[in-house]
């Protein structure tokens, strides 16, 4: 059962990076890839179910599920050059069918918070979480490395989102990095003198 389900959740993947959730039917998903809409109930309990699971497989076939896989690690001292690599990979070009797709999800589940209860909710603490402990590891204590990862999340966000509509991908990069300088220097104010 286990081998199907993952068969199925793969292939409902690729087939949402390439055409969205915005009109999705699950008896047309369920034809592009081989099953019925039954089948994909069965499997995922519910339409939403299926597309938060798919956003996530996505994510993770992409390499850039949450924070804790990518980055920051913390073992790099130049605490800018960390969180620019970070942003590099998840606003890479190759990365543009996903943040699509994120966003997408991120509209209907505003639209039906209801429905996608446990998607808003992983909205809050997936990357939240590893940029604490980066932080942390740095010397920042625990209120302002939540407030710090907040900001490092939403600008995130907000420049992935002008990604998404087009854009300049080397402006967003500059101001990340500008961005980036500024934290490193906050971080650096934590360090001990010695």
């Amino acid at each position: 059962m286990t081998d199907e389900r993952d068969r199925l959740l793969s292939l409902a993947a690729d087939y949402l990076l390439e055409h969205g959730v915005i009109e999705l039917r699950l008896r047309t998903l369920g034809d592009a890839i081989g099953t019925s809409h039954r089948v994909l109930l069965y499997y995922f309990g519910s339409r939403e179910r299926l597309i938060t699971e798919a956003l996530d497989a996505a994510a993770r076939a992409s390499s850039v599920r949450d924070a804790a896989l990518l980055g920051p690690r913390g073992d790099d001292p130049d605490v800018a050059a960390e969180l620019v690599r970070v942003w590099r990979l998840i606003s890479a070009p190759q990365q543009l069918p996903l943040i699509r797709l994120f966003f997408q999800v991120v509209a209907a589940a505003l639209h039906d918070a209801s429905r996608y209860e446990a998607f808003l909710g992983s909205l809050h603490t997936e990357w939240s979480r590893a940029y604490v402990d980066y932080l942390a590891g740095h010397g920042v204590p625990a209120q302002a490395a939540r407030e710090l990862a907040a900001e490092i999340i939403g600008l995130q966000r907000g420049l992935q989102f002008e990604l998404a509509v087009g854009g300049s991908a080397p402006a967003l990069d500059r101001s990340f990095g500008a961005a980036a300088q500024r934290w490193a220097a906050l971080v650096a104010e934590y360090r001990p003198r010695g």
